[in-house]
């Protein structure tokens, strides 16, 4: 299997440690492409992968695994992991084994969502969100969860509207302008 370097999958798997399957990246056929996907429960990451001669799908892959194929692969744009029994790195004058995670991976298709009759899109800065979200009070324990107000007219977001920020039960209010995509 190969994977583009700049996909971190394993960030969006879960660390609880009651649900082991939900360590691992998942790797299987979706709609007829091949996805590497990783939850926590509460965010979902599917990423485009490559599968080779011999690699197997449906398969329960350790994070460490993805983490030793970037190790092992340096400044290369892609990494790639044998899936054939276990997730094998190549690694200079030797191989890693990673046994996959046992365990029914939770049906994350049923959460995919289906076409839209009108759907609104918004390009923003994540990092300026972050900032944003720090400035009005979001790393306080009690408080990270984040709002987005985005107005619209006509089911169509304008470019030069703001969007509203704010942080749950915190007093705070911010904008955030969304970046230009044309």
């Amino acid at each position: 299997m190969t994977i583009d370097k700049k996909y971190k999958i394993e960030e969006a798997t879960s660390k609880d440690p009651r649900r082991e399957v939900l360590h691992a990246v998942h790797v299987a056929n979706v709609n007829g492409s091949a996805k590497a996907i990783a939850t926590d429960g509460r965010m979902l990451a599917m990423v485009p992968v490559e599968m080779g001669d011999g690699d197997s799908d449906n398969v329960n892959v350790r994070k460490e695994a993805f983490q030793a194929a970037r190790k092992a692969y340096g400044r290369l744009p892609v990494v790639h992991l044998k899936l054939n029994g276990k997730a094998i790195v190549n690694e200079p004058g030797s191989e890693r084994a990673f046994d996959y995670i046992d365990g029914q991976y939770p049906n994350f298709t049923q959460v995919l969502p289906k076409a839209a009759e009108q759907s609104v899109s918004v390009t923003l800065d994540a990092n300026l969100l972050v900032k944003l979200w720090k400035a009005l009070g979001g790393e306080d324990d009690k408080r990270q969860g984040i709002t987005l107000k985005i107005g619209c007219v006509n089911g169509k977001t304008e470019q030069t509207r703001p969007i509203e920020v704010s942080v749950r039960g915190a007093d705070g209010y911010g904008l955030l302008m969304q970046m230009r995509t044309e």
